[in-house]
């Protein structure tokens, strides 16, 4: 993880393992916390440089690539960490209710209903795939091309990763795709509406709903993208724009999730721009 002195990303990474394993103090953690625990021990030391024995020596591109290459592990332990705080109690009766105020209605479970359109949907679809395009492709396309500017873009896309992951271990929220039958009829068939739900199916996370991590994600990408990469900042932008979209539309996220992800998101990209403002 860390050479040397520890930087922003990695106080920040600490700092976010320190927190999320405090819920393993919870009476309802499972029965591997001790391993869990002591991983996240192990990521505080490593991260703020504490461990014995000479600092350990790493590719240059890894140093400032590892925080986005673990983010997978990271999600994949979230609903072990929001079980342990909640006993699986999760908090969508009171985002339903907001949705119900907020948009006179469930859009999640009415726009497919309304507007039961093929290409729409296909089109929706794959730009809700284009989450993991987002996460990986932008902070290798900076390391490769302008390498001043990735640390700044890594620590906004973590801070952004883990203000929401908190939400998810200690604020639990389902999505719709849990408690509700996806979109039918005609569109089910598309090849882009049957491969997200298979990635999901594959890789979802129970809980880590509200606020919306790929919404909020997309959103730290194009104002990431508008900085250092404004070539490919309309194309992140769109592709965010039919992330958000497409999360609803799909019921894969209230339309609050969405909302809630998009302000989070621009809020902790701003604010990590003051913490690591990079090189322009």
């Amino acid at each position: 993880m860390t050479s040397g002195r520890a930087r922003p990303v990695d106080r920040l990474f600490a700092l976010y393992a320190f927190l999320s394993g405090l819920s393993l103090l919870f009476p309802h953690r499972p029965s591997v916390w001790p391993l869990l625990a002591a991983i996240h021990l192990f990521v505080v030391a490593a991260c703020l440089g504490w461990l014995p024995g000479r600092p350990w020596r790493s590719p240059a591109w890894l140093r400032e690539l590892y925080p986005v290459l673990v983010v997978p592990l990271l999600y994949a332990e979230l609903p072990l960490l929001n079980k342990a705080v909640w006993d699986g109690h999760y908090f969508d009766d009171a985002i339903i209710a907001i949705e119900g105020v907020l948009f006179a209605g469930q859009p999640s479970r009415e726009w497919a209903a309304a507007l039961p359109n093929v290409p729409l949907s296909e089109i929706l679809h794959a730009s809700y795939l284009s989450y993991y395009f987002l996460i990986f492709v932008p902070p290798v396309y900076l390391w490769l091309r302008r390498p001043s500017a990735t640390r700044a873009a890594v620590f906004a896309l973590m801070l952004t990763f883990f203000a929401h992951y908190l939400f998810f271990v200690y604020f639990p929220v389902q999505g719709p795709r849990y408690l509700f039958p996806p979109p039918g009829g005609a569109i089910a068939d598309g090849f882009f509406y049957q491969l997200a739900h298979r990635a999901l199916e594959a890789g979802s996370s129970q809980g880590a709903a509200f606020p919306s991590s790929h919404v909020a994600l997309g959103v730290a990408q194009s104002i990431v993208a508008w900085r250092w990469m404004p070539r490919g900042a309309l194309l992140v932008t769109l592709l965010t724009i039919g992330l958000a979209l497409g999360a609803i539309y799909g019921g894969f996220h209230y339309a609050f999730d969405a909302l809630a992800g998009a302000l989070l998101g621009t809020f902790t990209t701003l604010l990590a721009f003051r913490i690591e403002p990079g090189t322009d």
